[in-house]
């Protein structure tokens, strides 16, 4: 009897655990994509062409997520808990992606005449760029990628049925990109200027931080610490064998659908004179 009691309990702390995570993800996905906006829109004055910069940028923002979840499928992280790492990585997203936009201006300045004098050789100038754009957006996007998988680690989602929580949760944070590319150039631009609006997405990363860090203080206080001791488990099994041939197809899927964007992109600039504009509806279109 006490264990029929029990149960539904632990299945409902398990339901709003997965309902406060999304909270948590939606608020992440708003401070990654208006980040990511921002970057495009500042990065046609340290890389010039607006296609160009569309390209760089997003190719470079997709490295780093590819990135990160490598990390997080392959890395032993034994001093840390789920919730901990979580709320570090969102404060590095929020500190380096205002660094980013407050800086990006200053580097097109001193980098300019270098461009200049390779203007004459556009494929060490196309390579040069490529190279800038992936090493500026290398840590904060690298911590984008690793967030989800790191948070879908927090032992509390075990109760569940995990399927359904990573769909969830996963859902929620991809509303949440939809919503920061939006409201990120259809109100807060306008509203704050570019520097407000990165200092906007850091609060909203800093708010997710700050919720993690809250509940890994309650877990502590309600003696559901055994539950989230011991290592972190983001590796993988030695003897585990990827599946290379679905590896290598979602590859050349992503590829074909990420050259499609781009054309998308330069067809929509046609039609719509503002390529800022362009890019934030684009992307809430095909997130």
């Amino acid at each position: 009897m006490l264990a029929g009691r029990v149960q539904p309990r632990g299945n409902l702390y398990a339901m709003m655990r997965i309902a406060i995570l999304s909270g948590i993800l939606f608020l992440s996905g708003i401070g990654s994509l208006i980040f990511e906006t921002l970057w495009l829109r500042l990065s046609g004055l340290t890389f010039g062409n607006s296609v160009w910069s569309a390209a760089l940028i997003l190719s470079s923002f997709m490295a780093g997520l590819a990135l990160g979840n490598a990390i997080a499928a392959s890395s032993k992280i034994r001093q840390w808990r789920p919730l901990h790492l979580y709320a570090v990585l969102e404060m590095a997203v929020a500190l380096f992606g205002c660094t980013i936009v407050f800086s990006l201006p200053l580097l097109g300045g001193w980098i300019r005449p270098v461009f200049q004098t390779l203007w004459s050789y556009q494929p060490v100038l196309t390579g040069l760029r490529l190279v800038l754009s992936f090493l500026i957006l290398l840590l904060p996007t690298t911590a984008m990628g690793l967030t989800l998988p790191v948070l879908i680690e927090d032992p509390i989602l075990r109760r569940t049925d995990f399927g359904r929580a990573i769909g969830l949760l996963y859902g929620f944070n991809t509303l949440g990109a939809v919503a920061g590319a939006l409201l990120g150039e259809a109100y807060l631009v306008e509203a704050f200027g570019l520097r407000g609006t990165a200092l906007a997405a850091g609060l909203a990363s800093c708010i997710a931080a700050a919720i993690a860090l809250l509940i890994a203080k309650i877990d502590r206080a309600t003696a559901e610490l055994n539950l989230t001791e011991g290592a972190l488990p983001l590796r993988l099994e030695i003897r585990y064998r990827p599946p290379w041939r679905w590896l290598f197809v979602s590859l050349g899927t992503g590829a074909i659908l990420r050259c499609l964007e781009v054309v998308w992109c330069r067809f929509v600039r046609l039609f719509v004179a503002s390529f800022s504009i362009t890019y934030s509806v684009h992307c809430a279109v095909l997130l």
